[in-house]
């Protein structure tokens, strides 16, 4: 299999492998699917038996936690240094023939791997074979494989695992996880048939409930219409009457646009709401009930945002829209007397985050930077000391609940709150916008919210390798790719107005620091194979430039 055609298969290219397996070396821990050895070499049984037992053992073991999933047996490293092979094949081609048919001839199902490998400056090669995650688990010897040493032989039906650092026989707790997880994989679509079922039920119960209220308010419109004296019975004063009769519809709904951000912000804030301020992690049906509850009192806020963004063409409601936005743009602290803790804080940011989005996503469904300009330009207030950030921040703030929102989700997803705001979004505003797909809103939005965080950046200085987009599910997304070359290639009259710093710097920017993000924390820029945003930003130029011309 040629270099290039591995460099397509695997969720990487062969410089961000290089620089993850450094950093796994510098690292000199060896994870559960990660293994260190000097060579790789097979001209004894011995040695045949232990690398088919090495793969395999990968092979067979789940680590969600770390590299998605990925395994990784590399070779020509020693405590922590790479000290380059003398003994292993050095053509990589040869190599993965060669361990391919070792497979093939004692094992079944066969594992995939791919031979990739290095050179370092002083010429040292070394090298890895990976893994990649697949079903048809466990992957058994079906052929004896006899060796002199009878503790080295394998035999017809063995099969092993990891465990830490260390390869064990496998055993029947480690068969039986393995069957969960692959029953779990197989029903998962229809796990997911049951969700769309289910919003589509919710949503008819919405609909249902939308023409109850229009009947009882075509009744009540029909009851007398004198309020004046109506609120004279009730003893209001002569300014709420005169209050009440200037009030215009404009103001009635940009009133009540913000009493629900208030709203809001009072069941965020408060000390007993039914919001806890201390959740822990261990009871995950607990934690997913807490998220729907915090979705349902945002729900009304959140349509009636995306609804000023898609429809109101002239920004009648735009600074009602600003005005409740700020309402919940603070830093966030607990009451007085209240205990809490991290998590407490951070899930307090999601409504937040998620009206964020909301703006983001439909901003780039209905052309409209101006909005999502003057939304990110909102100051993150602190209600004690002075001073104010943006309200991007949020994005970092909201760290602490990533644990919290897997725990509620039973997943290790490297960016799991951006996944579940992707559904909710989907879920709730999906038919307002039926000329672009879910992947391409969500998606478009999100990359304008993601290049916010290098213009924040460039501002407050620093060397460029701190120029970082903000963290989104778009990293590790490939369908992602797609609508941002689409929004780039557009090239709207509005993109490069939305930031302060000139885009094509941001995309530079974007290009060298975004696919290196995540690596640190087990995560693989996957999403970012092979973009390059810079250029699709270029191309969409040179367009807009020969159709204007």
């Amino acid at each position: 299999m040629a270099a290039k055609n591995k460099d397509q298969l695997l969720p990487w290219n062969n410089v961000e492998l290089e620089m993850l397996l450094r950093e796994l070396i510098a690292h000199g821990s060896e994870l559960a699917k990660a293994d260190f050895k000097a060579e790789i070499e097979l001209s004894t049984v011995e040695q045949k038996a232990e690398l088919l037992k090495d793969i395999t053992a990968i092979a067979n073991t789940y680590d969600d936690e770390n590299y998605n999933d990925y395994g990784f047996l590399v070779y020509g490293v020693k405590a922590k240094a790479i000290i380059g092979i003398a003994q292993t094949e050095p053509d990589t081609d040869k190599l993965q023939n060669t361990v391919e048919q070792l497979l093939k001839t004692y094992v079944s199902p066969m594992p995939q791997v791919y031979v990739m490998g290095f050179e370092t400056e002083e010429r040292q090669k070394w090298g890895v074979i990976v893994v990649p995650p697949r079903n048809g688990k466990p992957h058994m010897f079906f052929k004896d494989l006899q060796c002199r040493d009878p503790k080295c032989t394998k035999l017809r039906g063995d099969w092993f695992v990891r465990r830490g650092s260390t390869t064990d026989c496998g055993l029947p707790e480690d068969l039986a996880l393995i069957m969960q997880r692959q029953t779990d994989a197989a029903i998962e679509p229809l796990r997911e048939s049951i969700r769309v079922l289910q919003t589509r039920v919710g949503k008819t119960e919405e609909q249902y409930n939308s023409a109850l209220f229009k009947l009882v308010e075509r009744a009540i419109s029909g009851l007398p219409k004198n309020t004046e004296e109506i609120e004279e019975a009730v003893g209001a004063d002569l300014p709420t009457r005169l209050k009440r009769k200037l009030r215009t519809p404009k103001d009635a709904i940009a009133e009540d646009l913000i009493a629900e951000a208030r709203i809001l912000q009072e069941y965020l804030e408060g000390a007993a709401t039914g919001l806890t301020w201390t959740p822990q992690l261990t009871d995950s049906d607990e934690n997913k009930k807490i998220i729907e509850t915090i979705e349902d009192h945002a729900r009304a806020f959140q349509l009636s945002v995306a609804t000023i963004v898609l429809s109101d063409s002239t920004g009648v409601y735009t600074n009602a829209l600003l005005r409740s936005i700020k309402l919940l743009a603070k830093i966030v602290e607990p009451p007085n007397g209240t205990m809490f803790n991290s998590i407490g804080k951070a899930i307090r940011y999601y409504p937040l985050g998620l009206i964020v989005y909301t703006i983001a996503a439909c901003s780039a469904a209905a052309n409209r930077g101006d909005i999502l300009k003057q939304a990110l330009a909102i100051p993150l207030k602190h209600p004690i000391q002075k001073g104010e950030t943006l309200i991007t921040d949020i994005f970092y703030f909201w760290y602490d609940a990533r644990s919290f929102f897997n725990s509620a989700c039973n997943g290790q997803a490297c960016e799991p709150i951006p996944q579940r705001i992707r559904q909710v979004i989907g879920d709730r505003i999906g038919e307002m916008i039926p000329d672009l797909s879910g992947s391409e809103y969500f998606f478009r939005g999100e990359f304008l919210l993601a290049l916010s965080g290098i213009d924040t950046n460039t501002n407050r200085g620093g060397d460029a390798a701190h120029r970082t987009p903000i963290h989104g599910l778009y990293l590790y997304m490939s369908d992602a790719q797609e609508p941002i070359e689409g929004l780039l290639l557009e090239y709207p009259n509005w993109l490069d107005k939305i930031y302060a710093h000139p885009l094509n710097e941001l995309l530079d920017s974007f290009d060298r620091n975004a696919p290196t993000m995540g690596i640190s924390s087990g995560c693989i820029a996957m999403g970012l194979h092979g973009l390059k945003t810079r250029e699709y930003y270029d191309e969409g130029l040179r367009r807009r430039l020969k159709k204007q011309g």
